[in-house]
């Protein structure tokens, strides 16, 4: 029996494989709240006038950043042999076996590394509340 399920598993190799679109979205969907194309600089509200900073300071809070956010945080805290794991086969689509060639290092360590890090990102997102590995 795996220490973790196949599901959980899916789901965070597509969180990763996805990671450069979603951070290119939530950068664009940032920059469009920033420099407020869509929306009008000034708002009313109750007969009042609305404060413009504190409207974009809210539809900025209300992006869904949780997986990109767990991502980009866990990246620069992983050894340097992970973060190349993780650009190959996740970022540039490469197989495990090319990455594995790329790092001098056998099939089987890099599938080994991989595993190592999915389970450090369950812990992550088990800490973060994205997903708990005893329902989901």
């Amino acid at each position: 029996m795996a220490l973790i399920s196949k599901q959980i598993v899916r789901k965070i190799e597509s969180e990763l494989y996805a990671y450069p679109q979603n951070m290119k979205t939530l950068n664009e969907q940032r920059d469009d709240i920033m420099n407020g194309s869509h929306y009008p600089d000034v708002s009313v509200s109750g007969g009042e006038m609305g404060n413009t900073t504190q409207s974009k300071g809210m539809r900025l809070a209300q992006l869904e950043t949780g997986w990109t956010d767990l991502i980009t945080e866990m990246i620069p805290k992983m050894p340097g042999e992970y973060r190349a794991l993780v650009k190959g086969i996740y970022f540039e689509h490469k197989r495990v076996t090319h990455v594995a060639d790329e790092l001098h290092i056998s099939q089987s360590l890099c599938y080994a590394w991989k595993d190592n890090l999915i389970f450090y990102i369950v812990l992550m997102a088990t800490q973060k509340h994205l997903l708990n590995p005893f329902l989901d």
